[in-house]
């Protein structure tokens, strides 16, 4: 067994030397670690962490999201990479066509999610920002029970918390809702916060929604960028306010784009305008102190920005 850290904090050089200790122990006992492979899944090569599956090297990238009054950043996406010198690029959804079975598909989007928690703690300042991260809707069926668990145990090993996870499901308005809103309620017990995304893509039925009981829900980008949907958007958006629901316009990419999206009264702002995916994340504003204005943060996003780093726990080997 690796030992665990007397200490860990993102800001420290020491950082590399817990990082190694942790992708060494996820190799070994972690959820997506092949029983019939020598293989490692995970890597780190002392500034990324990078994983291995069916041939292909991923990496993450992280994409901002900021409040669309001042435009602080409040947290970053977590989007897969796949590392290849082809051209043009290939997209991150194509590693997830080499996942033939429902088992494979959990250990990749568990996979995904690991490496994205590695890289996100060799980033500085961020202290008070949220981690999005999304989980793939054939995930939700195949794990019947018990959702949230086996991540929590990996968050708790990387000395992060629940609190601040945002996890990213879809709905497509159309299958029974009972799996999701199961799943959506075990998540929310753990303290996970649940985005729903691209509503009103298939469904913008509020009844529905309120069922499944998300706290944030991010746009589909044909109500957030159209000015011709301004009636009915701004419509839905004070709905969702209604249920004290947060609200994200994503994909935007104009000024224009962005004045639309702050007159439906969204919260938050995502898109090539607000920042591109990069490497690493942008910082977390602190005003007026290095230490986190809480009352900013709350402001910003309440219920999120909340205490969330933890001393490295032990992960346990039984998923």
């Amino acid at each position: 067994m690796v030992a665990t850290p007397n200490f860990w904090t993102p800001h420290d050089l020491e950082t590399a030397v817990p990082l190694t200790e942790l992708v060494h122990y996820f190799n070994k006992h972690s959820p997506f670690a092949l029983a019939d492979s020598n293989a490692d899944c995970l890597e780190f090569d002392g500034k990324r962490a990078r994983a291995h599956f069916a041939g292909y090297v991923l990496d993450s990238l992280f994409q901002p999201l900021k409040d669309s009054a001042g435009g602080r950043v409040i947290g970053h996406e977590a989007h897969l990479r796949i590392c290849t010198d082809a051209a043009p690029k290939l997209p991150a959804q194509a590693v997830f066509l080499e996942a033939r079975t429902d088992t494979e598909l959990v250990r990749l989007d568990r996979l995904a999610r690991t490496l994205h928690a590695l890289n996100f703690l060799l980033q500085r300042d961020q202290t008070d920002g949220t981690l999005w991260l999304n989980v793939h809707p054939r995930l939700i069926r195949a794990v019947p029970e018990q959702h949230g668990q086996i991540f929590e145990s990996v968050l708790s090993r990387c000395g992060l918390t629940p609190e601040r996870v945002v996890l990213e499901l879809t709905d497509d308005g159309l299958a029974d809702p009972a799996p999701l809103t199961a799943a959506i309620t075990e998540y929310k017990e753990r303290n996970y916060r649940i985005a729903i995304d691209n509503f009103g893509r298939h469904s913008n039925d509020l009844d529905r929604l309120a069922a499944l009981g998300p706290d944030i829900v991010k746009l589909d980008r044909s109500l957030s960028r159209r000015a011709q949907a301004a009636p009915a958007a701004a419509n839905l958006v004070a709905g969702l306010r209604r249920r004290s629901i947060r609200v994200v316009a994503q994909h935007v990419e104009t000024a224009e784009q962005a004045r639309h999206a702050k007159e439906l009264g969204v919260d938050w702002l995502q898109g090539s305008l607000p920042g591109e995916p990069a490497p690493d994340c942008r910082p977390i504003a602190r005003p007026g102190s290095h230490r986190p204005d809480r009352a900013i943060l709350d402001r910003a996003a309440p219920g999120l920005a909340r205490p969330g780093l933890a001393r490295p726990g032990r992960l346990p080997v039984a998923a």
